[in-house]
């Protein structure tokens, strides 16, 4: 039996009765669980000695679907990640931290739509339960990361107060380029301000074009380290 057919099973077991009735006529949590997959594939890490894969997922749901699902949102995140990590073993990722699974409200979809967005946050791994659900803190940024000319963007969220951007595998943000230091730069959250702060690189930082050490950062500012480029948007408004 499949990952799938193990979720969808362990899902039968939670959904009986009126709990059914929330999974007819929008997002079906199968159409989730494949998402799920894929996103965890588009965006994995290759290194020396292991592939590493996001372990922080949310799961953006128009009005509708997220009034409907965000009642039962414990025990879908709980299945929807251990089906991730079953995914993942088969395939032979880890992650760095636990695998989390959370829904969130976007009110331009449409009914029956949904994105996955996912992101890489370090933690201390608890082999001793298998779920976890995640509580997750809004974003006050994003960074739409093209890691080389031509390669797919990657979106990741700013949440934490200090994010690390470098080549390194302690990086919460890792850019797989020799052109980046171990670790190369900083996003800082200071008040109302996301500053990045170059950490003494071998190669140094540039931000619109121009080399910085330290600088606040504003929507629509372009970030290169290596050959990664990165673009910064505000999200809190």
């Amino acid at each position: 039996m499949g990952v799938l057919q193990r979720f969808e099973r362990r899902l039968e077991s939670l959904i009986e009765g009126t709990f059914a009735k929330v999974f007819r006529g929008g997002v079906e949590p199968v159409e989730i669980a494949k998402a799920l997959q894929r996103e965890a594939g588009d965006h994995k890490t290759i290194s020396a000695t292991r592939v590493m894969v996001p372990n922080a997922y949310c799961i953006e749901l128009g009005p509708s679907d997220h009034a409907r699902l965000a009642p039962y949102a414990e025990p879908l995140g709980r299945e929807l990640a251990a089906m991730v990590r079953e995914h993942a073993a088969e395939q032979k990722w880890s992650f760095v931290g636990p695998v989390t699974v959370g829904l969130e409200l976007k009110d331009d979809l449409a009914t029956g739509t949904f994105q996955v967005r996912s992101t890489v946050v370090p933690g201390e791994l608890d082999t001793g339960h298998t779920t976890e659900m995640a509580t997750l803190v809004p974003p006050v940024g994003r960074l739409q990361i093209s890691a080389a000319p031509g390669s797919p963007p990657q979106t990741i969220d700013v949440r934490r107060d200090v994010m690390v951007i470098g080549r390194g595998s302690d990086a919460d943000v890792r850019l797989a380029d020799t052109g980046v230091s171990r670790r190369h730069a900083e996003l800082r959250r200071e008040g109302d301000d996301i500053v990045f702060v170059d950490l003494g690189s071998t190669n140094g930082s540039t931000v619109n074009g121009r080399a910085v050490e330290r600088v606040r950062l504003s929507s629509g500012d372009r970030i290169q380290l290596g050959r990664a480029t990165m673009v910064f948007e505000r999200t809190d408004g």
